[in-house]
């Protein structure tokens, strides 16, 4: 993946068909292969994504196997175990234990609109109020507030790698979260398999000094690697790849 700014050398943000995607891990990592990637990480939903989520926790300990024998199979390229987890409470909490997270590759937490929460708390503040801030800016800005407060409380709860599309249409403070993931080293990921406000994104979390990574969000063999997007917005606002954990500069 080669660009004139920066090399994309991973993409860590995918799904197979143990979640909602629509190829198998193998078929996976031949297209991670095809468009020269080094890496690619496996990151299923979690259980409590309605819909789209892993059958149960269990299953990643099944996706983490498959994935230390691909790698004693393929050459050229390493594969990571990991997980893109709910958070389910306005506490922080993610659909994942804490045993399980600890024991994958890589560790994403995002914020999703229909997941099964644990508690009615977490049906109310999670769920509802974000369907609720579609029709009121009052009430939108209740959300931003808890929604932001939610993701912050689980970055200190557990090593997370990185937070999956934020402010893709649930509200954060961006300003906010950027500001306590630099202090967390956790990074904040530009995703250019969906459409939404990513300029803002990049312009005012970069002024915090966060890091950023580049994913494609690929549910299909064929959007794997599809990062330049991402590349030429941080290009845009000058943010240097030594500030992309998945990027590197060119070699020419």
């Amino acid at each position: 993946m080669w660009g004139v700014f920066m090399e994309f050398f991973a993409d860590w943000h995918t799904h197979s068909k143990y979640s909602d995607g629509r190829a198998t891990i193998e078929e996976l990592v031949q297209a991670a292969r095809d468009r020269g990637l080094e890496q690619l990480a496996i990151t299923d939903h979690g259980p409590r994504n309605i819909g789209a989520g892993v059958r149960g926790p269990e299953t990643y300990l099944e996706i983490d196997r498959k994935v230390k024998a691909l790698n004693t199979e393929w050459e050229g390229i390493t594969v990571k175990s990991g997980a893109e987890a709910d958070i389910i409470e306005p506490d922080g909490t993610v659909d994942i234990p804490p045993a399980v997270a600890d024991s994958l590759d890589i560790l994403v937490v995002g914020l999703h609109p229909y997941i099964w929460p644990a508690t009615w708390q977490g049906a109310w503040s999670v769920v509802g109020m974000n369907q609720l801030a579609k029709f009121s800016g009052r009430i939108r800005e209740t959300v931003r507030v808890g929604n932001t407060k939610a993701l912050k409380e689980a970055i200190h709860k557990y090593h997370v790698d990185f937070i999956s599309h934020p402010d893709l249409g649930m509200p954060v403070d961006i300003a906010e979260l950027a500001s306590a993931c630099a202090a967390r080293g956790t990074a904040l990921e530009i995703n250019t398999g969906h459409r939404y406000d990513k300029e803002e994104l990049v312009r005012v979390a970069a002024k915090a000094g966060v890091n950023f990574v580049v994913n494609s969000d690929a549910h299909f063999p064929q959007t794997v690697g599809d990062l330049a997007q991402g590349g030429l917005l941080l290009e845009k606002y000058r943010v240097p790849p030594e500030r992309v954990l998945n990027a590197r500069r060119p070699h020419h």
